[in-house]
C-alpha cells in the first residue's frame, strides 16, 4: 500500500524521480508513505522545489529495518540517486553527478 499525507504535493516530480519513487516503493514493500514532495520547507539548495527529492516515512520501521531499507534503495536506485536516512525518514533524490572526461 502506497500512501500520500495529506498536504504533500507532487505535481512537479521529474520522470527520474517516478521511477525512483516506483523501485523505492517496491523496496518498501508493504506500507510505504510519502511525507513530502515538493511542498513544506527544506534546505538551502534542496531538489524538493524543483521535483527531485521525495522524503518517505520511516517511524514503523526498527533501526535495523530502517538501515536495511536505506542500504537497498540506494544500491537499487544506483549512482545519480542520493539516499539520506533522516531521524524521522528516508529523504530520495534525483542528482546525477557530473560525469569525468578524459583528455587525451
Amino acid at each position: 500500500m502506497i500512501a500520500i499525507k495529506p498536504g504533500v504535493l507532487l505535481e512537479n516530480l521529474s520522470p527520474q524521480m517516478v521511477l525512483g519513487h516506483t523501485i523505492v516503493a517496491s523496496i518498501f514493500g508493504g506500507m510505504c508513505t510519502i511525507t513530502s514532495g515538493s511542498d513544506g520547507t527544506h534546505m538551502t539548495g534542496s531538489l524538493h522545489s524543483k521535483g527531485n527529492a521525495i522524503d518517505y516515512r520511516t517511524s514503523h520501521l526498527t533501526s535495523e529495518q530502517r538501515s536495511n531499507m536505506a542500504a537497498a534503495c540506494k544500491e537499487a536506485l544506483g549512482e545519480n540517486f542520493d539516499v539520506v536516512l533522516e531521524s524521522d525518514h528516508l529523504h530520495v533524490e534525483y542528482d546525477p553527478k557530473a560525469a569525468t572526461v578524459a583528455i587525451a
